[in-house]
């Protein structure tokens, strides 16, 4: 399974790392993040960038910049889901180690040689970097590792169906310079923010599974590696962040349609009920409070992202809190009528590429 790092010459020519990136949630710092990527990146690599559905102009840019710097685009006309996109990405390389990045993730120094160099000396099958959230970069803490279980030998060896889990981000909020320094090791799950895989960790598994929709699909990722018997590892080393939508980044009005199928309340629960019953988890308070707050992306990233915009009032919170009461039922609306023209275009991109990708569960 290990890939030996060649020097940069030889690596010149045969790169031993793609690295695939996916739209996320919107397209509106597509830019940023691409240009901070080949900015920061000296270690060699390939690149397959999946264009899945992007406002016209990102689409046309993305060409440009293919041009320009040599890369491959798999271009989808319309949206696919996160592990659709990743898996016509990964199934397009032949390197040995493919990382995935999500288009609104900006990048450190050295983000990349670190997570090789981890993947070298440690032998491991998965490595992730420390993530950041914006609207500052690299400054704090979105993710530093993380737990789906309290005992992770004890949740393979619990009867199916009385599973309990957890989603323990490490961290999250805290300043990285107020952080005693951290240390490379291993851990339970990581996001799909940006993560090295190593491509027959891939194959073993059977690819990433399509039908986790919209959420919880890294969990259902690192559960599939950690049942394959492969290991997960932080390095600190490496530092990227995501640029969630703030007002610093906001998002635009193109990217709703993309924003409201992706975080849809359907999508959603159809994910956590795949998720639920594939490995056997117990529905507990877990599962009822997610099911509780499905709407909650859809009321901050579409709604009060469009009542903020209002001149004046629009920074007035009791006027975004009243409004997003009113029009967020026409935004549910939306993302029903949004939702079910895309299950139709899925549905048939699905049959005419493979049949189900369901992975194997311990």
């Amino acid at each position: 399974m290990n890939a030996p790092i060649v020097n940069a010459k030889e690596a010149a020519v045969v790169p031993t790392v793609t690295i695939v990136v996916v739209p996320r949630e919107r397209f509106g710092v597509a830019r940023q993040s691409l240009e901070s990527l080949y900015a920061n990146t000296a270690f060699p690599f390939d690149l397959v960038y999946v264009d899945a559905g992007a406002p016209a102009g990102v689409s046309a840019w993305i060409s440009e910049q293919s041009a320009l710097r040599g890369f491959r685009v798999l271009r989808s006309k319309h949206m696919l889901t996160p592990n659709a996109a990743r898996n016509l990405g990964w199934q397009a390389c032949n390197t040995p180690y493919v990382v995935f990045v999500d288009n609104d993730v900006v990048f450190a120094p050295s983000w990349l040689t670190a997570l090789v160099r981890c993947a070298e000396e440690t032998a491991c099958e998965v490595v992730a970097p420390m993530t950041c959230e914006g609207p500052e970069i690299h400054a704090v803490i979105h993710q530093a590792g993380g737990h789906y279980s309290s005992d992770r030998e004890a949740f393979f060896r619990t009867a199916r169906g009385q599973r309990p889990i957890i989603d323990a981000m490490l961290h999250q909020g805290e300043r990285l310079a107020d952080v005693s320094r951290f240390n490379r090791h291993e851990t339970d799950n990581c996001e799909f923010h940006c993560v090295l895989v190593r491509r027959d960790a891939l194959v073993s598994i059977g690819g990433l599974d399509e039908n986790m929709l919209a959420t919880k699909e890294h969990l259902d990722f690192c559960m599939s590696i950690h049942a394959a018997g492969g290991r997960v590892m932080l390095e600190p080393e490496s530092v990227v962040t995501y640029l969630f939508p703030t007002r610093q980044h906001a998002m635009e009005p193109a990217d709703f349609p993309f924003f409201l199928v992706r975080w849809s309340t359907d999508w959603q629960k159809r994910s956590l009920d795949h998720f639920r019953d594939k490995w056997g988890i117990v529905e507990d308070d877990y599962f009822r409070k997610r099911y509780r707050n499905l709407g909650w992306r859809r009321r901050e990233g579409v709604v009060k992202t469009l009542v903020k915009r209002v001149p004046i009032v629009g920074r007035n919170r009791h006027f975004v809190r009243a409004s997003t009461r009113v029009l967020d039922p026409l935004a549910w609306l939306w993302a029903k009528w949004l939702v079910r023209r895309q299950d139709r275009i899925l549905a048939s991109h699905q049959r005419t590429r493979h049949p189900d990708r369901t992975s194997a569960t311990a």
